[in-house]
């Protein structure tokens, strides 16, 4: 008889109950595709009220498919996917029904490390319901892109320690697009691509100093990056201002010794018809060269450093001095013989 009696009480103890009566809440996600590192938010509205169930309690699960796709990371009893109730008898008991607020961000090799916090390494990835956390993903957030695809979130109701058995009144699909390349590291000009650029011709020299002067860079600076591709005038053979200054000098200076030479050297010829003898083309020959003997070592003497073209424009002096010389002898020739000749 006491057997008979215990049996009924065991049955109704491993009783179940009927999910299908148990409401449909309103389910939202936002938004429904995205390439891996895509935040994702699922919002459940307009929960029923469960209180007034009896045992086996149940409760709302939801059911994220994504994890899967590297096997089981989190103790889980849905088959190596993620799930975990959003709404329980014990929150409708104590009058809990307010909507439920589901965020996490796909798995991605964009996302950004993760963080420790209070004890915790935490994530973008990590599963919040309503500023919860309920599962963390820190060690596989960064590390891999989610798989492209569609995959199916669902919502059902189940009993409690028992997810697997399940009703599901909802369905949502959510599509994984091809991740998104990161953006190129922008690296600073620095002047590299303008030297470059004025070295091989692309620009001129305008141009060069123009671009790097709006870049930041001195003269000094300008200067040293000239000197670096051999551009600056000595390294291209022409003489810089400096040098020219001295050059104009020098030549200046030059012309002033070669007048001061030319005025000492000059030695007057006094011709009278009484000192006058009379000179044959034998003996004017042999004045003019020795005229000229005395004239060249003194220029010689005075310019011991002179450069070809100096020496050459003595030359010249030299000889119209000797010319004007001869002129000279063979005019004062002809006088002496007229002179002679009317005499006589």
């Amino acid at each position: 008889m006491m057997g008979l009696i215990i049996l009924p009480l065991l049955n109704s103890g491993w009783a179940t109950v009927d999910l299908s009566t148990l409401g449909r809440p309103n389910v939202t996600i936002s938004p429904i595709s995205g390439p891996p590192g895509t935040p994702i938010t699922i919002t459940v509205s307009n929960i029923p009220d469960i209180s007034k169930e009896t045992y086996p309690y149940s409760d709302l699960y939801i059911y994220l498919p994504f994890s899967k796709s590297f096997g089981t990371t989190v103790q889980s009893q849905c088959g190596g996917g993620d799930c975990f109730p959003i709404y329980t008898h014990y929150d409708a008991v104590n009058h809990d029904f307010g909507p439920r607020t589901v965020t996490f961000t796909l798995f991605g090799t964009i996302n950004p490390n993760p963080v420790y916090l209070n004890g915790f390494e935490n994530s973008v990835c990590d599963v919040i319901v309503n500023g919860k956390i309920v599962d963390r993903y820190s060690t596989l957030c960064n590390t891999k892109d989610q798989p492209t695809g569609v995959y199916t979130i669902k919502l059902g109701w189940a009993e409690e320690n028992a997810p697997q058995i399940n009703n599901i009144i909802q369905t949502i699909q959510f599509t994984v697009t091809q991740p998104i390349a990161p953006p190129p590291t922008q690296i600073a000009d620095n002047g590299n691509s303008v030297i470059k650029a004025y070295q091989n011709g692309e620009i001129t020299q305008t141009e060069f100093e123009s671009k790097l002067t709006a870049l930041g860079w001195n003269q000094d600076e300008i200067r040293q990056a000239l000197g670096t591709i051999g551009k600056l005038p000595h390294q291209l053979g022409a003489p810089v201002q400096d040098q020219m200054q001295q050059i104009q000098q020098g030549v200046q200076k030059a012309e002033e010794q070669g007048i001061s030479q030319v005025q000492t050297n000059s030695v007057p010829i006094q011709t009278t018809p009484t000192s006058v003898q009379e000179t044959t083309p034998e003996t004017l020959v042999q004045i003019t060269q020795k005229s000229a003997e005395q004239t060249l070592p003194s220029t010689q003497q005075s310019q011991p450093q002179a450069s070809p073209a100096q020496q050459n424009s003595w030359t010249m002096i030299i000889i119209l001095a000797s010319l004007a010389v001869a002129i000279a002898i063979g005019g004062s020739i002809v006088a002496i013989k007229m002179t002679r000749k009317i005499t006589n």
